[in-house]
């Protein structure tokens, strides 16, 4: 490898300057490509789950209001209000049913009346005029008294009182018209009402909050109206739905990660500042950085919308961006450490040795991550399916800067770029001959303390199996308040409910799998409509449609309809949820060995050794564990936030391919001591002496650029940043500069075999 960088770095010297040009040209080519990336971005948290009400397209949009009495005139004039200002015909809730029924009703008891009062008639041989009054009165009474009852068994409505209100019709009395009871009567009054069944999801049982969804209608324009007149009526209205949950994400999430990323580079700048003491250091890796970005966003675009037809997740970008935040500065602030190191008369020959030198570590690293991220893709996880294609693809671009955009630059500005501090070296190296000395003698004790953490963490590791509740990750806002208002008021969701059907019903007992349904612990309410040798059930959990209990009463219908052998489908949100966690849970394992049999291999064929790669695998996956541990501590125990999937993957894959970066660098190092005759303790001590100051530097920047995630205000990347900057920190500063050397100076020779022949062992 150190031949051909050798040749490379030759090449990089020879056309440097037509290398920066054509970066630049390629940056200026992508700018108006790359600002077209975020009308590509999905803000959809719920899946493909058309079928609840929740997600049933961004035309519908559910308003959950909640007052005293919903029965009241107030509340009555409030939807009222509401069918004034959009379309009748598509507004869905408990009045509308109630009015869509008093009218149906009033035209049927109309007809059925005049064909009852027709056939008394005629069995007297009489007619209206000439009837007596007597009479009359008792064919009325006993035609409103059979209506009445015929009405009552429909099982459409259930008063006692509509007798009068049939006897009006009957006689043409203005009070018993639909428009005349409206206007003058409260809903309980009303002499014709909905039935419990068809109106216990849209009121609750205590008549405090009612849920109504408008069709085909904007959901700015429904928020905003609601939030204008619902303090009006004495009612507190909340408009969700999917476009709602998506409106409220992006104007959060563009925002958020605006800042996020404005707070990462700062941090950038500042400690990159203090390593090298100069403004110029601290501005470079910030530029190539600006040049890395703007390239990748147009690649994604070209990716996604121009070859794909297809949309990105809205936390990609920003992950993606802070990702390549994190690494381009690793990368080219490892650069610039080596070059300042060798830096001589000739800087560029001081250029070239960097390359030889920490191009080697920067190439294997940057090996690692992008097919780490390409595996990832493999996997095609919901909500992950573009993320491990644009972290490829982004590091790619990094990696291919950090190597020839960034040497380019070196040779070009030579040691102005540490201007105003030229002097080589870094005094903090010192400090460093004894931590080596601490380590060696302190060997056994810190593995020990170090495995008795790790069997604690990977306990809960294994026991605790994180979800998708989104929704509790989601920003605050009146989309998200909704749900749980709804749930909470109806003890019950009436937002997403499984919607079960049963096809074949002739072979299989209906009845009883309806039954057991309707009687398992996390159901709260059924409704069954049967149709021609098919069943329907829609069915109503106790729990949030996002939470995990949610998604365990899904698994528990779903695993008891396979067992009965019916021919069933269940659409739902917890369809999709549940899919995708058993998904992400199911794919751990199989993910670590994938990554970890990755990164065994291409170190392998660097550095032709077995111990090495193995330990330093190992290590990476008790680092995944241990940051798994902080955080699900942190957010699941003490904030009483969900701890969901999708943070847990992405440590994994970011911890196996990017934490790799830090033990590289300083293995690297060590190993090109040894190749100079070093025994193991100085080769381990100088290696931690040149490479350690850098590595815990560069990893510290790379944590505080994740963390800048928790500025977002989406507690779903907060999350995520959290949990890999955790991974980072423990890689880069505990494990590298402690556990790593521990274990080579135990491992001595066996830290290279079978590859470097020439070695010395330890004095």
């Amino acid at each position: 490898m150190e031949i051909n960088l050798n040749k490379f770095s030759d090449i990089i010297d020879k056309h440097h300057k037509k290398i920066v040009i054509i970066w630049i040209a390629v940056f200026l080519i992508s700018i108006p490509i790359a600002v077209h990336l975020f009308s590509i971005v999905s803000y959809n948290v719920t899946g493909n789950s058309s079928n609840s009400n929740a997600s049933s397209g961004n035309n519908l949009q559910l308003i959950v209001s909640v007052s005293n009495n919903s029965y009241s005139n107030s509340t009555k004039e409030f939807f009222e209000n509401i069918s004034d200002n959009f379309a009748y015909r598509n507004i869905t809730s408990l009045y509308s049913i109630e009015y869509n029924l008093l009218n149906s009703t009033y035209y049927s008891i109309q007809k059925n009346a005049e064909f009852a009062l027709d056939s008394a008639y005629m069995k007297y041989n009489l007619t209206p005029k000439t009837v007596p009054k007597s009479l009359n009165n008792t064919i009325i009474a006993n035609v409103a008294e059979t209506i009445k009852n015929k009405l009552n068994s429909s099982e459409i409505t259930e008063h006692n009182s509509s007798y009068n209100f049939i006897v009006g019709i009957i006689k043409g009395y203005y009070n018993s018209s639909p428009l005349y009871i409206i206007n003058n009567y409260n809903f309980t009054d009303y002499p014709v009402i909905p039935n419990t069944n068809e109106t216990v999801t849209l009121i609750n049982y205590n008549h405090t909050t009612m849920l109504t969804t408008v069709n085909n209608s904007n959901y700015s324009f429904v928020s905003s109206y609601i939030g204008k007149i619902s303090k009006n009526y004495g009612v507190t209205a909340y408009v969700t739905g999917s476009k709602g949950l998506s409106s409220n994400i992006e104007s959060e999430t563009n925002f958020g990660t605006f800042l996020a990323i404005a707070i990462g580079i700062l941090m950038v700048i500042i400690v990159t500042g203090l390593i090298f003491r100069s403004p110029i250091a601290a501005f470079v890796p910030l530029m190539v950085y600006g040049v890395d970005l703007t390239i990748a966003f147009s690649v994604f675009y070209v990716i996604y919308h121009v070859i794909l037809n297809s949309t990105v997740s809205f936390f990609d970008p920003a992950l993606a961006a802070i990702l390549m935040l994190g690494i381009s500065t690793d990368y080219l602030v490892y650069m610039l450490y080596r070059f300042k190191q060798e830096l001589r008369k000739d800087h560029r020959k001081s250029v070239k040795i960097s390359i030889s030198g920490a191009g080697a570590a920067i190439l294997v690293s940057g090996t690692t991550v992008v097919l780490a991220y390409s595996i990832l893709s493999g996997f095609n996880l919901a909500f992950l399916g573009s993320t491990g294609i644009l972290d490829s693809v982004g590091v790619f671009i990094v990696l291919l800067s950090a190597l020839t955009f960034m040497p380019s630059i070196l040779i070009s500005l030579g040691k102005k770029v540490f201007y105003p501090n030229f002097k080589p070296g870094f005094s903090f190296e010192n400090s460093f001959t004894r931590l080596a000395h601490f380590n060696y003698k302190n060997r056994y004790f810190i593995i020990s303390i170090f495995i008795v953490i790790i069997a604690i963490a990977a306990y809960f590791f294994v026991i605790y199996q994180p979800g998708l509740n989104f929704l509790g990750l989601l920003p605050n806002s009146g989309s998200k308040t909704a749900f749980y208002v709804a749930t909470n008021n109806f003890k019950f969701d009436p937002i997403d409910p499984l919607i079960i059907t049963i096809n074949n019903t002739q072979n299989i007992n209906g009845t009883s799998i309806y039954n057991s349904i309707k009687t398992m612990s996390g159901v709260s309410y059924t409704q069954l409509t049967k149709g021609n040798n098919s069943m329907h059930i829609l069915t109503y959990l106790k729990p949030l449609g996002f939470s995990t209990p949610a998604l365990n009463d899904y698994n528990k219908i779903n695993n008891y309809l396979e067992a009965s052998h019916a021919n069933y489908s269940i659409n739902g949100l917890q369809v999709f949820l549940g899919s995708a966690v058993k998904t992400m849970n199911g794919d751990v394992p199989l993910l670590i060995f994938s990554l970890g049999a990755m990164v065994f291999i291409v170190l392998f064929v660097i550095l032709f050794s077995i111990y090495t790669p193995l330990r330093l695998v190992l290590l990476i996956i008790a680092n995944v564990i241990a940051a798994n541990g902080v955080t699900l501590l942190i957010f699941h125990y003490i904030l009483s936030l969900p701890f969901v999937s999708i943070a847990q993957i992405f440590l994994i894959t970011s911890i196996m391919g990017v934490g790799v970066d830090y033990d590289i660098f300083l293995v690297m190092r060590i190993r090109e001591y040894v190749k100079e005759g070093k025994n193991n303790f100085e080769a381990i001590k100088m290696g931690l002496v040149k490479s350690g100051p850098i590595v815990a530097s560069i990893g510290i920047i790379f944590s505080i650029v994740f963390l800048s995630l928790l500025a977002s205000g989406v507690p779903i990347i907060e999350e995520v940043g959290f949990i890999v900057a955790v991974g980072i920190l423990i890689d880069s500063v505990l494990s590298v500069l402690f556990i790593v050397p521990s274990i080579m100076f135990l491992l001595q020779k066996y830290n290279w075999w079978p590859g470097l022949k020439k070695y010395e062992h330890n004095k």
